[in-house]
């Protein structure tokens, strides 16, 4: 079936009758619809992706460092800052 034949602009060689523009906005609404449900469902697949990925600690945070990397960064600053600062009180006690 060519796509003519499918708008109804080309007739066979039986004697059939054409399209009506009814028919033809039919179609081009279920075959809109049809592609948007596709897309959807492609949509849907990969956000659940993303999602799963950030569940594992997988995804990238910024400056492309892994989110489970700035995790770790972080309590080790943390732990950091508390030695400096009781090394600092301990200085100025003795």
């Amino acid at each position: 079936m060519s796509l003519l034949s499918f708008f109804g602009l080309k007739r066979p060689s039986y004697d059939r009758p054409r399209l009506t523009l009814p028919d033809i906005l039919h179609r081009t609404v279920v075959s809109g619809l049809a592609t948007l449900t596709v897309y959807g469902l492609f949509l849907g697949y990969m956000v659940h992706g993303e999602t799963l990925a950030k569940g594992r600690g997988t995804c990238i945070g910024p400056h492309g460092v892994p989110r489970s990397t700035l995790v770790t960064d972080e309590a080790r600053e943390q732990a950091l800052a508390e030695a400096a600062a009781q090394s600092v009180l301990k200085s100025r006690s003795s």
